[in-house]
């Protein structure tokens, strides 16, 4: 499983510097907060349990992390905002994101 993880990541990664190259970098907002980025399609929820679906944000791009739980030192679930709806916080599951 570890592997596949580090498989994914290094992909949404190397995507997320080639974007870079062909269009403005992609940014949340400048709230406080982490800024990592999305390895996958990621669904965003209202709920900290993952129900009420909100949408779904592309993979590449970026997340502006406000608060979440960690087990481990591993993001179980974050709580933010996606750069392609910076008007909007839900949760995410924790391995959606790459946090550098």
């Amino acid at each position: 499983m570890k592997k596949r993880y580090l498989a994914a990541t290094l992909t949404a990664l190397a995507l997320a510097v080639a974007t870079v190259g062909v269009a403005p970098a992609a940014h949340a907002s400048d709230a406080p907060g982490t800024l990592c980025y999305t390895i996958d399609a990621t669904p965003v929820y209202a709920y900290s349990n993952f129900t009420s679906y909100l949408f779904t944000l592309s993979p590449g791009r970026g997340f502006r992390l406000h608060g979440g739980e960690m087990l481990d030192n591993t993001l179980v679930k974050g709580y933010g905002h996606g750069a392609e709806r910076p008007d909007r916080d839900g949760w995410v599951r924790g391995f959606h994101l790459y946090c550098p």
